[in-house]
């Protein structure tokens, strides 16, 4: 089994990736996991398969995948967000010096809000790249600002009702953040920043293979499935660039 601890605080890390819907269907607004076709929330919940409407987390790694998930995303792009849970019910399922490295996706307006909180991290970049002469790799120094943002920073993702569309209610992820509050939160961060790394090192803790081959049919346009050693290859080679063409 991995795991990553500090300070009495361990985080598992399952070998198949944890992961969690972000449902902003009219009567949902609610994290899922697990096979909810055919439920309403009330089965959902009585099921074991909702997680609240909102979790805290330290984020260890994000990045942009375009896929579909028939009927209703066509060659969409998402945001795939993947952190240490420390607060509502992805938390909650374990014990209390304890969480489990999680994976969801966000998109269109709630992937909006996720790209605006970074952006003053790529100001900050290009004001530190300008005052240092504009010499160096503006990209890494835009690079490190956000890095410094994620991991001195938990993220609230919680689900937010918007305005009616021609098709009805419905929710968006909004996105809040603050500093640590107890230490299990700045061990949480330790442990994203070394997850963080693990990824860009290419041991692949932030890799769903699932994800990885929807999106290279995606690309490809083809309706065939790539095989899946391809598929990780593939994504090993992009890990190192990935964080700072996400954002």
């Amino acid at each position: 089994m991995n795991f990553l601890t500090d300070n009495n605080f361990a985080v598992r890390i399952p070998e198949a990736p944890s992961r969690y819907r972000a449902n902003c269907g009219k009567d949902w607004g609610l994290f899922v996991t697990g096979d909810t076709k055919g439920m309403n929330t009330l089965k959902a919940e009585k099921a074991g398969l909702t997680k609240g409407n909102f979790v805290e987390m330290a984020i260890c790694w994000m990045g942009q995948r375009t896929l579909t998930f028939e009927p209703h995303y066509f060659n969409e792009e998402f945001s795939e967000i993947w952190g240490i849970p420390v607060s509502g019910e992805m938390k909650s399922q374990f014990s209390a010096n304890a969480s489990e490295l999680s994976t969801f996706l966000i998109h269109r307006q709630s992937k909006d809000k996720f790209s605006g909180l970074t952006e003053n991290c790529k100001r900050d970049g290009f004001s530190a790249w300008v005052e240092a002469g504009m010499q160096g790799d503006i990209d890494n120094l835009t690079s490190e600002k956000i890095a410094e943002f994620y991991f001195n920073n938990i993220f609230r993702f919680e689900f937010v009702v918007a305005n009616s569309s021609t098709y009805g209610a419905y929710h968006y992820v909004g996105i809040t953040t603050r500093p640590p509050e107890s230490d299990l939160e700045k061990s949480a961060l330790i442990i994203a920043k070394q997850l963080y790394q693990a990824q860009l090192d290419g041991f692949n803790y932030c890799t769903d293979p699932r994800l990885v081959e929807n999106e290279q049919k995606c690309l490809s346009g083809s309706t065939s499935t790539a095989p899946l050693s391809e598929a990780k290859q593939i994504q090993q080679e992009a890990t190192k660039k990935r964080l700072a063409t996400a954002k």
